[in-house]
């Protein structure tokens, strides 16, 4: 799929009366899978996005291209990107079933810098607007494999296929595209060194007291996938206690994939900073029971 050359603008509305919230919306429908087939028979039944256009797929969200402007004598390439949320446990977090962003990219230099990003109640980019995070103002390097870096190899990489471009579809770690409350914005990070190898992270139960401030990274209808995620913070847990909650959500179960020990909010405020800055999804709450 190429992504670099003339402006593409993917239509945005249709499919739901702008007079009012439909009484689907009400309890929104999210895909049974993230298998290829049954996702992209959700795609098509509930959104109007192309296939083609898909970028990356994520437990929390579907984030593709809306449009593309390519790069000038003084600035990169910049694409447009929206997401559709794909689990009751991000629609709850954020309020939004629909999102979009501006996303400028430095080829050369392996960053972004996104702006103002803004979600909307419904399906499609329909309902009213709201400011889900505010621009940022400095660039950052997206961790590889992450939807964020997906969506800089769509504005800088001619030859990038999407999910869907394949036989099977491939799921990237958490949506940077999944908005975060404005408060927790993070610093940007400056692009560093590939990190060494480090040790698998030891995953164990969640504790019995409730309490406490905990570290959620993503949700999935998946155990291993939520396991998959811890597995792959990798040294980033420094030690931290990691575990995998279980959650009924909407009539589904979801598992959601929590670190925690953290001293004080501080210091649970500054990991999910920094994951977030990789391009990853967090957001700290108190712990469940």
């Amino acid at each position: 799929m190429r992504m670099r050359g003339n402006a593409v603008v993917a239509a945005v509305a249709g499919g739901l009366l702008a007079g009012g919230v439909a009484v689907a919306q009400d309890q929104p429908a999210f895909p049974s899978s993230l298998d290829r087939e049954p996702l992209l028979a959700w795609l098509q039944r509930e959104t109007d996005i192309a296939p083609e256009r898909v970028v990356a797929v994520t437990p929390q969200a579907l984030t593709s291209v809306v449009s593309t402007f390519p790069a000038t004598a003084v600035q990169g390439p910049r694409v447009v990107i929206r997401a559709e949320a794909l689990s009751a446990d991000t629609y709850a977090r954020t309020g939004a079933l629909s999102w979009h962003v501006s996303l400028s990219a430095d080829c050369d230099g392996h960053r972004v810098r996104l702006g103002e990003t803004t979600g909307y109640p419904q399906r499609n980019l329909l309902g009213e607007r709201r400011q889900l995070r505010p621009a940022e103002t400095e660039w950052r390097a997206p961790e590889r494999g992450t939807a964020l870096d997906n969506a800089w190899r769509a504005a800088c990489d001619a030859q990038f296929k999407g999910p869907f471009g394949g036989r099977t579809l491939k799921v990237a770690m958490e949506t940077p595209a999944t908005p975060s409350p404005a408060t927790a914005e993070p610093p940007a990070r400056k692009a560093e060194a590939p990190p060494t190898r480090n040790p698998e992270p030891k995953i164990g139960a969640a504790p019995q007291k409730a309490g406490g401030l905990v570290a959620q990274i993503g949700a999935s209808p998946s155990d291993a996938d939520a396991r998959g995620l811890l597995k792959a913070l990798g040294g980033r847990l420094g030690g931290r206690a990691a575990w995998v909650e279980k959650a009924d959500v909407g009539g589904r179960t979801w598992y959601r994939a929590v670190v925690g020990g953290f001293a004080d909010a501080a210091d649970a405020n500054g990991f999910c900073a920094g994951l977030k800055a990789a391009g990853r999804g967090c957001f700290v709450r108190v712990a469940s029971r």
